[in-house]
């Protein structure tokens, strides 16, 4: 009986979640525990995608400072530490909002290479694991790389996105950044990206429009 409850729990997740992708769903449910198994990780993935996408969005508008009103900050931190999997671990859960806070209250970066990489520096602090974020040397080396798979920004702002980047390290650590870290920054935010994955992401994006289109989206 329990089996067959969270099979029929399961549909309706996957229900759910086919709205929310403009995809069709299996209406039967498992009739095995490899079937369910194979079907509730298919859901997890996805509702990782949506979730991460759904950040993303999120952030990049804060750096952008677009539809975020100054009365409005409490709700759009929030809104960004709900979707973290700090949010449930209150010290993890503080830093990312102290990290967000900070881009909320901080003005709008009207450069596009800068947003990007800030928004890479950011995103990286919002999606890592609670355990990641509560350590400062951790969490730091986690932004460092979020920012060194980011395309360089032309030289004559490279040195005002090291700059932001060292702002959110030490947001997020609590403390004042070493010449050593600052260094590791200027050499993460001038490292050119990967021209192959570049052509990847350039693929899949295409191809993504296209299923996107296909499914009426």
């Amino acid at each position: 009986m329990r089996f067959e409850d969270l099979a029929a729990r399961l549909v309706v997740v996957e229900a759910k979640l086919a709205s929310l992708t403009g995809t069709t769903v299996n209406t039967d449910n498992a009739t095995s525990i490899e079937e369910f198994d194979a079907r509730l990780t298919v859901v997890e993935v996805q509702i990782d995608q949506l979730i991460a996408v759904k950040t993303q969005e999120h952030v990049d508008a804060i750096i952008a400072a677009v539809a975020v009103a100054v009365d409005n900050i409490k709700e759009a931190v929030a809104e960004v530490v709900a979707l973290s999997p700090s949010a449930d671990h209150e010290e993890a859960a503080d830093i990312v909002a102290d990290v967000v806070t900070a881009q909320v209250e901080a003005e709008a970066v009207e450069n596009t290479e800068i947003a990007d990489i800030v928004s890479a520096a950011v995103q990286a602090v919002v999606a890592a694991e609670p355990e990641v974020v509560a350590d400062p040397v951790a969490i730091t080396a986690v932004i460092i790389e979020a920012v060194t798979d980011m395309p360089a920004p032309a030289p004559e702002f490279a040195q005002a996105a090291a700059v932001a980047v060292a702002e959110v390290v030490a947001t997020a650590t609590g403390e004042e950044v070493t010449p050593e870290v600052q260094a590791d920054i200027v050499e993460a935010v001038a490292t050119p990206a990967d021209p192959v994955l570049d052509a990847f992401e350039e693929r899949l994006n295409t191809a993504e429009a296209k299923v996107d289109s296909l499914l009426g989206k």
